[in-house]
């Protein structure tokens, strides 16, 4: 206690005149009303910008569950569009099955730069997902799981030498086969489509709906051009992808419900 008051009397003046000059300051800029408002909106910008910084953090934090929180709704909605393009307007609404569920996932890995690429999914058996389901994004197709253990699972991308996915070409009941020649990552192939497909530039392709793996009506890309092969009865059209493939975001893998029943009847056999 007495090193305090030893500290006052010893810097009594200084400590004086900083008071003066603090109310010096109060009283000026109470009466001016330019120095008022410089100092009001000085004060608004430092703590306005304080607001703000702390704001952005929060932002940040919130970031991830908004995005779950989105990706989530584009699953319900894919799902919602899906079952509607399935629903046969003659039948009872209540006698339509929800044929395909689609499971949120994100990629932890991706290549696009080899001849065989993979992506690697942050989902496994223990989510239900299992080899030859579809994976998507809600800007099209992207492969198909090749591999799934407990918690992680690998997908076979559209970029791979040894892809063959069923599609067609929107608006018509012309089908082909989707592959890629290794050559660039944002461009694919359709073979197999016959010389009298009436098909033109700018034409979408979407997926064809032949399989248990993919629902119809999948975005895939657009028709860039295309050539006769050398026995001129079918084309090889050249597709740019609707997606980049070198980001993607997140993903979802496709739950076909009756896929063991179709299975079933495609091998003559009851379930």
């Amino acid at each position: 206690m007495q090193r305090i008051i030893d500290f006052f009397l010893s810097n009594k003046l200084r400590l004086l005149f900083w008071c003066y000059l603090l109310i010096g300051i109060a009283l000026t800029t109470s009466e001016n009303i330019y120095l008022k408002s410089s100092y009001l909106n000085t004060s608004s910008r430092l703590s306005g910008g304080v607001h703000l910084f702390f704001s952005g953090i929060g932002d940040y934090f919130s970031l991830a569950s908004e995005n779950k929180f989105l990706t989530t709704q584009n699953k319900v909605l894919m799902e919602r569009l899906i079952a509607l393009e399935k629903h046969d307007l003659n039948r009872d609404s209540t006698l339509t099955k929800k044929n395909f569920e689609f499971i949120n996932g994100r990629i932890i890995k991706n290549s696009y730069t080899g001849i065989d690429n993979y992506l690697t999914l942050s989902l496994g058996k223990e989510d239900s997902v299992f080899t030859d389901m579809g994976v998507v994004n809600e800007k099209g197709l992207l492969g198909i799981i090749e591999f799934s253990g407990n918690s992680f699972s690998t997908v076979q991308s559209i970029l791979h030498s040894k892809s063959k996915i069923n599609v067609k070409v929107k608006g018509t009941d012309y089908f082909g086969s989707l592959v890629w020649d290794g050559k660039k990552p944002n461009k694919v192939q359709l073979i197999d489509i016959p010389d009298l497909a009436p098909i033109k530039k700018g034409d979408t392709i979407i997926s064809g709906g032949m399989s248990s793996i993919f629902p119809e009506n999948i975005p895939v890309g657009t028709i860039e051009d295309f050539k006769l092969t050398a026995a001129k009865n079918y084309y090889i059209v050249e597709i740019r992808l609707f997606n980049d493939m070198q980001n993607i975001g997140p993903v979802y893998v496709i739950k076909n419900h009756l896929k063991q029943e179709i299975k079933a009847v495609e091998n003559n056999k009851d379930e």
